[in-house]
């Protein structure tokens, strides 16, 4: 299994103040916590109580490849809806002037 970013400091529902529950691995991969107020209806199909859910992310992993533009190490990363790319490590994004700052290597796999 994956390393994923996990918040232990906010371990109560933001919503309702109820603790979360266990993290729960997705059948598409993914890891979330549900907040323990909360269930799932399966004959009305859906949610009764609090609807609140942490979605969990892996963080990339460092290859032994290097960029073949610069040299410096890669990273494989896995985006919220699942795919994968190959990237620079040292490629990041500047949030005030939203532009692309380092090393521009993408390769989706």
């Amino acid at each position: 299994m994956k390393k994923v970013i996990s918040s232990t400091n906010n371990q109560t529902c933001p919503e309702c103040g109820s603790p979360l529950g266990e993290p729960e691995i997705t059948p598409n991969g993914k890891q979330v916590r549900r907040c323990s107020n909360g269930s799932w209806d399966s004959k009305a199909r859906k949610v009764t109580g609090c609807a609140y859910a942490q979605w969990s992310y892996p963080e990339p992993e460092k290859l032994d490849e290097d960029c073949p533009k610069c040299g410096e190490h890669l990273v494989l990363i896995t985006t919220r809806k699942g795919r994968r790319l190959k990237r620079c490590s040292t490629a990041g994004w500047d949030k005030e002037t939203k532009t692309a700052t380092g090393c521009d290597h993408v390769q989706w796999l």
